[in-house]
C-alpha cells in the first residue's frame, strides 16, 4: 500500500548547507517521524545541498519530496509550492536553522485532534543566540484571543502546525511577502474568525542572532512588510509613517498566488467597512510615533522594548 502520512513538514531551503545535517538528524529523532512526509523546496541549490537532500531521500524514499526552484523565490511562494503537493491533513512549517523538541510535532497534532475547532496550533519556544544551543530566552505565547491576534503577531511564525484545508476558507500565503507571509496569514485567519490554539510546553529552539530578516534588528524589509500588514488590516496606530513610501510597491487589496491575484474582499467581505471605522486610529499613531521618536533621540527606545517584552508580552 502507498505511504499515507499523518503530517507533512514543509521546508524552504536557501544556503542551507550548514544546517541541513542537524535538521535531518532532528527530523529523524521526532517521535512522529514514521508518519511524516517531508517536502523540501530548494532555492538556487548548490551541488552540495542537492547531494545532502538526495542522500536523505534515499534513506526514506517514500517520505521525502523535493522541489527545485531555479531562481530564488519568496518564502510565501516556496511554502505554497510545498503546501499544494503535501499529502497529509496537517502541515508543519519548519525552518532549517531551527530545532524542535523530539515530541513537539506529536504534542501539537494531538492538541489539534483534541480541539476540532482549532485550525492552527502554536506554542512557546526558546530564542537562542546561536544555532544548536538549547538554552535561551523563553518566548511566552498568549492564549488565543481574536482581538489580540488581529493586531499583533502574538504567536510568531515559529513551529506552526496547521490544518491543510484551511486554504479552502482563506486561500494560501501571499507571495508578495519575502519574510512575513506567516504574519500576514495569521492576521487573515484572525480576521476571518478561524480559531487557533496553544500547545502546552516548549516546542523548540528558534535561532535568533539578531541579524535575520525576521528579527527586530534584522533587515529593513521585515519592518516594511510588518507595516504593509498593519495597513492592510487597519492597525493604523502602530504604523511607522517613515516606512509608508516603501510600502507602495505592495498591493494591499489583493493576495498574490501563482502570479495571479485574489481580491482580499472575496475572502474577507467585511474588511473594507472595518477599515473605515478604524481610521481614527491614525491619530493615536501620530502620538505614538512622536513619543517613540522622542525616546529614540534620548536613547531610551530599547529600554521601552525590554519593558514591553518583560511585562506586556509584546508581540513576537
Amino acid at each position: 500500500m502507498a505511504f499515507l502520512p499523518s503530517l507533512s513538514v514543509l521546508t524552504s531551503v536557501f544556503n542551507g548547507e550548514r544546517f541541513l545535517p542537524d535538521f535531518f538528524r532532528n527530523l529523524r529523532e521526532q517521535t512522529l517521524f514514521p508518519e511524516l512526509e517531508i517536502v523540501l523546496v530548494l532555492n538556487e541549490p548548490m551541488a552540495v545541498e542537492k547531494q545532502m537532500v538526495s542522500d536523505f531521500q534515499q534513506r526514506a524514499p517514500n517520505q521525502v519530496e523535493i522541489i527545485y526552484a531555479k531562481n530564488r523565490e519568496t518564502l510565501g511562494a516556496s511554502w505554497n509550492r510545498a503546501w499544494k503537493i503535501a499529502r497529509a491533513p496537517y502541515l508543519a512549517f519548519w525552518n532549517v536553522d531551527d530545532l524542535r523538541i523530539v515530541d513537539s510535532l506529536q504534542r501539537q497534532m494531538t492538541a489539534l485532534e483534541a480541539h476540532p475547532n482549532w485550525n492552527l496550533c502554536y506554542g512557546d519556544y526558546l530564542g537562542v543566540s546561536a544555532y544548536g544551543l538549547q538554552t535561551g530566552k523563553r518566548r511566552y505565547t498568549p492564549e488565543y484571543h481574536p482581538s489580540t491576534f488581529r493586531r499583533s503577531f502574538a504567536q510568531g511564525g515559529v513551529f506552526w502546525l496547521l490544518k491543510k484545508d484551511v486554504s479552502n476558507a482563506i486561500g494560501y500565503f501571499d507571495e508578495q511577502f519575502y519574510v512575513a507571509p506567516d504574519m500576514e496569514f495569521s492576521f487573515r485567519m484572525a480576521v476571518k474568525g478561524l480559531d487557533m490554539g496553544k500547545c502546552e510546553g516548549v516546542l523548540g529552539y528558534f535561532t535568533d542572532t539578531g541579524t535575520g530578516l525576521s528579527t527586530r534588528n534584522g533587515a529593513r524589509l521585515s519592518e516594511i512588510e510588518r507595516t504593509v500588514i498593519q495597513l492592510r488590516y487597519g492597525v493604523f496606530d502602530k504604523v511607522d509613517r517613515r516606512l509608508l513610501k516603501a510600502t507602495e510597491v505592495y498591493c494591499l487589496t489583493s493576495v498574490k498566488v501563482d502570479n495571479s491575484w485574489v481580491d482580499l474582499e472575496s475572502i474577507l467581505p467585511k474588511l473594507s467597512k472595518e477599515l473605515q471605522w478604524k481610521r481614527p486610529l491614525w491619530i493615536l499613531g501620530y502620538l505614538r510615533g512622536w513619543f517613540r521618536a522622542a525616546l529614540r533621540r534620548v536613547g531610551l527606545l530599547d529600554d521601552l522594548h525590554a519593558t514591553q517584552d518583560k511585562y506586556l508580552k509584546r508581540e513576537i
